[in-house]
């Protein structure tokens, strides 16, 4: 199963460095479940009744846990990706978590999951062999993975409020992984799985609402690190803390009794700088090796501890002089009294009370969720977590505690601001992480820095002809790796038999020098094997690039025959839209065709139409006008056809009303109504368009 996890978290780097379309936090985990959805299709499942059942397949092939809201998202969005036409859903997720699942295949990481796979195995094999060269036997082979997941379980105690299982010494597995960070075909490999662990992280943090007027508050060994006296990995972190702090808008505070308490320290290694052999051997984050480093004297130190305000300053640091109030609070706390059973002085002790304090009051009130933190106390050691021992047997915290490491902070503060990404890349991410989880474990795994010191000044006084310098080096390998564990009983050996002193170390140096020897043969054994598992590798990578060529070529063949395809694909098209388009238009001109007829049988239709409403007007006025010729006759007639006797008959007419009415209705209803009604339906544009409207066409002219 953690084998499964680390071949994931793998797979997850790589997503994450190779992918480009890579714009939100899930985006990451999409090709994942489309794995997942791909084995469901295999499998023969084509639907089911919640996504549990997606869940549970995806936990079983991943080893990680997928919340349920979470793993939603994850589907609506794969769901909205490959239904693009609507008459093949091939993947549908229902409101009440029911889906359907039709045809779906993803098989594009296949391949390097084989190579992880591979990878993965080799790394655990070289771990065992690591184990053996130091003749110690892992209790199982993935402490290495568990080790390299360290840093994301200690996370989850700010993200989730639960603590990491304790119990298991990772002190092997941290010397695995510091001695091969020189080597980077097995470094990288470890510094995949370390991105990956941190990239899960995603599953269980909500990113939103986070508080952006934060202060941290910085402990004594932060700014060691800060002014470049611990190791340079801790310097990068705590110099890349602050520059992602500033980006953030982040204050940064630093007790004035923090500031005298790094310059107590600072004034106690220049006195003794010149007779610190032994402990710059045991402790690589001594400032003894960062002055060797730095090549710096004790002079050197008392001007650093003399410039260190205004060091602080140029680093945008506050220093908070107002402790009075605080001091004596802390006095009286429950957090001094845990401080003094673990801390060397009863100062530091209260020094250490004292920032708790200011965090407590920063904050106000307890505070259950991450983001929701106000305010931090710093620190770049280990030295903090176990300030309040009754808390420590919970496996839960219901509230944020008020200390963070560097390196917690900063890939918390990666996971929920993607815009620091410019200045905290996944690079930067990976070699901070590691070399504070590899520093914390061997740090953790040493004796207390004042017996280390008494042993030193007992060994300083026989050095020389008794003790050799190798001596010296061979003793302080055995007390790093663990094998040298009684040193607070050899200093009272020290105080009573000097010689039983000299000899128990004698005997001490000559057993690790025995180990040195087998350890330098089994390491060349090691070297071999190794450079034998690279040369394999390689061989099998080179075929596996000589087929990759080989599909690319098949694969170029085959694109350009379906360019070919294409192109006459393209042709062939370009002619059928060309018939197409005479097609239509010879359409379009028998449409134009058929209106045009039909228009003219439909104007034809009504200028019969309006002939026959005129003729009626025309028939009208014939009559009058034969009925006015009749009369005309029938006067004749009366006259004898004499035109006197005409005019005599008219004058006689004029004198009688009846005819004299009768001639007037008739010329009247000739003038008024036939004259008048043809001349509208000839010059009265709008009463003839009134009757062409009311005509009733036929059917086959509507």
């Amino acid at each position: 199963m953690i084998e499964n996890k680390a071949i994931t978290y793998s797979l997850l780097a790589h997503v994450r460095n190779s992918g480009t379309l890579i714009k939100g936090p899930i985006d990451v985990f999409v090709p994942l479940i489309k794995r997942t959805l791909h084995q469901l299709n295999m499998k023969g499942i084509l639907k089911g009744e919640s996504v549990i059942e997606i869940q549970k397949e995806a936990n079983c092939m991943y080893s990680i846990d997928f919340p349920i809201p979470v793993l939603k998202s994850i589907l609506s969005q794969i769901a909205n990706e490959v239904n693009t036409n609507d008459n093949a859903q091939n993947f549908v997720i229902h409101n009440d978590g029911s889906f359907i699942l039709r045809s779906f295949f993803f098989e594009d990481f296949e391949e390097k999951i084989q190579d992880i796979k591979r990878e993965t195995n080799s790394l655990e094999k070289l771990f065992q062999d690591f184990c053996s060269i130091h003749n110690l036997k892992s209790e199982k082979k993935t402490t290495l993975f568990d080790f390299i997941d360290k840093n994301k379980l200690s996370i989850s105690r700010y993200l989730s409020n639960s603590t990491p299982p304790n119990g298991h010494d990772y002190t092997i597995e941290a010397q695995f992984v510091d001695f091969f960070k020189k080597i980077p075909k097995v470094f990288d490999t470890i510094r995949r799985i370390y991105l990956g662990s941190i990239i899960s992280s995603f599953l269980e943090y909500k990113t939103e609402d986070l508080q952006h007027d934060l202060e941290l508050l910085f402990d004594t060994n932060f700014l060691i690190s800060l002014i470049d006296l611990n190791t340079p990995e801790s310097t990068h972190s705590c110099r890349k803390l602050i520059e992602v702090g500033n980006n953030l808008g982040f204050k940064f505070t630093v007790l004035n009794e923090t500031i005298e308490e790094t310059k107590s320290l600072l004034q106690k290694k220049a006195e003794t700088l010149h007779n610190s052999f032994l402990s710059r051997r045991i402790n690589a984050e001594d400032i003894y090796n960062a002055c060797e480093r730095r090549n710096l004297n004790a002079s050197d130190l008392d001007r650093i501890a003399d410039n260190l305000e205004q060091t602080l300053k140029d680093f945008g640091i506050n220093i908070y002089i107002h402790t009075s109030a605080l001091k004596e609070k802390a006095k009286k706390s429950t957090e001094f009294e845990n401080f003094k059973n673990i801390r060397n002085s009863t100062i530091s002790a209260l020094h250490d009370a004292i920032a708790i304090i200011y965090v407590k009051e920063k904050r106000t009130k307890k505070i259950r969720d991450f983001e929701k933190v106000n305010c931090w106390f710093v620190n770049n050691s280990t030295s903090h977590e176990i300030y309040d021992i009754k808390e420590e047997t919970r496996l839960t915290f219901e509230y944020q505690k008020e200390t963070i490491k560097v390196d917690e902070l900063l890939n918390i503060l990666w996971l929920s601001q993607p815009r620091i990404n410019s200045s905290l890349d996944n690079d930067d991410l990976i070699d901070i992480g590691l070399s504070s989880i590899v520093a914390y474990t061997l740090n953790d795994s040493l004796p207390k820095a004042n017996i280390i010191r008494e042993l030193e000044s007992n060994i300083q006084k026989y050095r020389g002809e008794k003790i050799t310098d190798k001596d010296i080096l061979n003793i302080s390998t055995r007390i790093s790796n663990k094998q040298l564990r009684n040193i607070a009983e050899l200093n009272k050996i020290a105080e009573k038999n000097s010689a039983e002193f000299i000899e128990k170390l004698k005997v001490e140096a000559d057993l690790q020098q025995k180990v040195e020897n087998q350890r330098v043969e089994r390491f060349e054994e090691l070297y071999k094997k190794f450079q034998d598992q690279v040369s394999t590798l390689q061989k099998a990578k080179s075929q596996v690039e000589s087929k990759e060529e080989l599909l690319k070529e098949k694969s170029k063949a085959l694109d350009e025959s379906i360019k070919q395809l294409d192109n006459k694909k393209d042709i062939e098209n370009e002619k059928l839209n060309a018939l197409t388009i005479e097609l239509e238009r010879e359409k379009e001109e028998k449409r134009k065709l058929k209106l045009e007829i039909k228009t003219n049988e439909k104007q034809t239709f009504v200028n019969s139409k309006l002939r026959e409403w005129r003729k009626k007007s025309w028939y009208q006025l014939g009559l009058c006008i034969i009925l006015i010729v009749l009369g005309i006759i029938y006067l004749f007639y009366l006259s004898n056809w004499q035109f006197d006797k005409l005019k005599t008959l008219i004058e006689e007419c004029k004198t009688n009303s009846i005819v004299t009415g009768l001639s007037t209705f008739v010329i009247f209803i000739m003038t008024f109504f036939v004259l008048r009604n043809l001349r509208e339906k000839y010059y009265n544009h709008s009463n003839i368009k009134a009757f062409k409207e009311m005509i009733e066409l036929p059917e086959h002219l509507k």
